[in-house]
């Protein structure tokens, strides 16, 4: 990676980093990009935690993922819900063993079907996510994550152009992550992470949560 493109990378991350987001659940992502030339699938199984009035309340999130790697540090990739849809891209930038930093910048729209302060159902979101890896073995990964995402939040109004009840929500975060290389085309990974919603005029919300279980294959693209 030139000092050009590590240039770049890092000014767009920071540029999203400023962008005011609600909770978005396990991206289940490591910093090692996906090789150029090959495509990579998976079946997440997801969970949000979020307080609901004043009850807990718990809401399942499976998805579609996919990321195809597009050069040498490098790759673009998303993840399909029952609800939404993120794309977004990951740059590498540093590789030094055992350790890994990458930044994985992204944009989606999500439909939220629970309603309670500052959360309303339609979600526009906007942030990036640095992670670092540390390699133990060839086996077994460790992941740490940390994000701002941010997010215009509306009712079903918005698109009447009725804007009366938005929000921008600037979600700080973290998250933790072990993979398993059960093989060279099949990976097991398991993510926990927890988001802090700020709404930018009624202040802090509660606390969010999630978990998050993905099998991913990689295979090689064909020509």
């Amino acid at each position: 990676m030139t000092p050009r493109h590590a240039t770049r990378a890092l000014g767009l991350g920071g540029l999203l980093l400023l962008a005011p987001g609600c909770l978005s659940g396990a991206r289940n992502l490591g910093a090692a990009t996906t090789p150029a030339g090959t495509t990579e699938v998976g079946v997440s199984l997801n969970a949000l935690a979020f307080e609901h009035g004043r009850e807990r309340a718990y809401l399942p999130s499976p998805e579609l993922t996919f990321r195809k790697g597009a050069g040498e540090n490098w790759d673009w990739g998303g993840r399909l819900g029952l609800l939404g849809l993120e794309l977004g891209t990951r740059h590498r930038l540093v590789e030094r063993s055992p350790w890994t930093l990458s930044v994985a910048p992204s944009a989606g729209a999500w439909y939220v079907p629970v309603t309670n302060s500052s959360t309303e159902p339609v979600n526009f979101r906007l942030g990036a996510q640095t992670l670092v890896d540390y390699r133990i073995n060839r086996t077994w990964t460790l992941t740490g994550g940390a994000s701002l995402m941010g997010a215009f939040a509306g009712p079903l109004t918005v698109f009447q152009g009725r804007f009366n009840g938005t929000h921008l929500v600037a979600s700080p975060g973290g998250s933790l992550g072990v993979a398993f290389r059960v093989s060279p085309s099949l990976e097991l990974r398991a993510e926990g992470g927890l988001e802090l919603p700020l709404d930018l005029r009624d202040g802090r919300q509660p606390l969010t949560g999630h978990v998050g279980l993905t099998f991913r294959w990689r295979r090689a693209d064909v020509r």
